[in-house]
């Protein structure tokens, strides 16, 4: 337990941003198994539904610090990849 008031502070800054990051990453976990979803079951057409849901959270993501801007855009790049792969 912290001893000085604005580490005291900090450590409740810390707690609630940590819900908000987990929340986030949470949702950016499951637009990608949508997205994985639809590249299984061979559907261009759905995958690139997806993955413009799952770009635009990840870009959203990036904005506000939660992941770092070039994660985003590895992610992005990972995803894309595999859509254009499909036959």
């Amino acid at each position: 337990m912290p001893n000085i008031a604005s580490a005291s502070k900090r450590l409740r800054q810390n707690e609630v941003r940590n819900l908000y990051n987990r929340k986030i990453k949470s949702f950016l976990n499951t637009q990608k198994k949508r997205v994985i979803k639809s590249i299984d079951s061979n559907d261009k057409a759905a995958a690139m539904e997806e993955y413009k849901k799952y770009s635009s959270a990840l870009d959203k993501a990036a904005r506000k610090s939660v992941i770092h801007l070039n994660r985003a855009s590895a992610r992005k790049s990972d995803i894309m990849k595999k859509i254009n792969a499909m036959k």
